[in-house]
């Protein structure tokens, strides 16, 4: 009797591990039909600063063309404050399924040093890599009216006058504020902060003399630029920039061991399925690769920079190492 009762039982469990297996795999296919039909409604890319910014001019031309391509909008949203962490903690804790994605760039490897626990995410591990996106050069401006004309006359100025010359920025831990930081640390210098919302502002500032130096990406000083209302000292990066061919790098300008570049990404919450992330991935690789977006990109001085996934969540890592050593160095405080 006993036998009899120990075979029913095992037969019991074959018959309830048959029934999950149907389960696991109609589930399974159910997830794999969603991922391949991926994206089925509209997608939100979130930037965490201000509108009219480079990441935001930049976010919007790889909307428009994922939009066209894929036949669901990609909409932009601006969601800035608290030197972007608002945003990128809204995106961190939004569903993992690819329709909330965040367009990021410095400060969001340098959030971990300056914000420590106060964070509401935790920079490497609530979100996914997608790929680096695109790469500009920064350039340093003064107004037309400035006395300071190269950058190394920059340079002595603010040495025999430590804390006098005062910078520019869209907000605290903005890329033109991390920027100008590790140029102080480079050199040794002191300069004041002033910081302003949003990237137009700083401009502004900066074209009427209310502050003396910006050095941001050449994507919110380029129209400027040319249109000589605002003056280069020098831009960073191995080659002169197409757009300003006058104007010397900053190895050139006698100060090689200074090396930034403004770098955009594409990244989304932790646990949003591979195949979702995959087919982002191509999908921006494809976009970046047309002719209309390059030219586009081009204008604003950026060039496509989209690499392998896992790279670019290796290019992070090493990002949130490097800037913990350069925020202590340079004693950025946030907001």
């Amino acid at each position: 009797m006993q036998q009899l009762q120990s075979r029913a039982a095992l037969l019991g469990l074959r018959r309830l591990a048959a029934i999950a297996g149907i389960t696991l795999a109609s589930l399974s296919a159910v997830q794999s039909h969603a991922q391949s039909d991926y994206p089925n409604k509209p997608v939100s890319i979130v930037v965490a600063f201000s509108p009219g910014g480079p990441n935001d001019v930049m976010a919007r031309i790889l909307a428009a063309k994922l939009s066209s391509t894929l036949g669901q909008q990609f909409i932009v949203e601006n969601k800035p404050g608290a030197g972007g962490t608002i945003g990128t903690g809204q995106v961190a804790k939004a569903p993992a399924d690819g329709y909330t994605l965040l367009f990021n760039s410095a400060p969001f490897v340098t959030a971990p040093s300056l914000y420590g626990a106060k964070l509401s995410y935790d920079t490497l591990k609530d979100f996914a890599a997608i790929t680096k996106v695109a790469e500009s050069p920064l350039v340093l401006m003064t107004s037309p009216q400035s006395a300071h004309k190269s950058l190394q006359g920059l340079i002595s100025s603010a040495k025999s006058a430590p804390g006098k010359l005062n910078y520019a920025s869209g907000g605290v831990a903005s890329t033109p504020h991390l920027a100008t930081a590790l140029l102080s640390v480079t050199t040794g210098i002191e300069m004041q902060h002033v910081p302003y919302k949003g990237g137009g502002p700083a401009i502004t500032a900066l074209m009427g003399g209310e502050i003396d130096i910006l050095l941001d990406s050449i994507t919110s000083g380029g129209s400027f630029l040319k249109a000589s209302r605002l003056r280069a000292l020098a831009v960073t990066g191995g080659k002169r920039v197409a757009a300003l061919p006058d104007v010397p790098t900053f190895a050139e300008a006698g100060l090689p061991a200074y090396k930034m570049t403004h770098w955009v990404g594409l990244v989304a919450p932790a646990k949003t399925p591979p195949a979702v992330l995959d087919k982002l991935h191509q999908e921006v690789q494809k976009a970046m690769a047309t002719d209309d977006v390059k030219a586009r990109f081009a204008e604003l001085g950026a060039e496509p920079a989209v690499g392998p996934r896992d790279r670019f969540g290796d290019f992070l890592r090493s990002e949130v190492a490097d800037w913990t050593r350069i925020v202590k160095q340079a004693n950025i405080q946030p907001e």
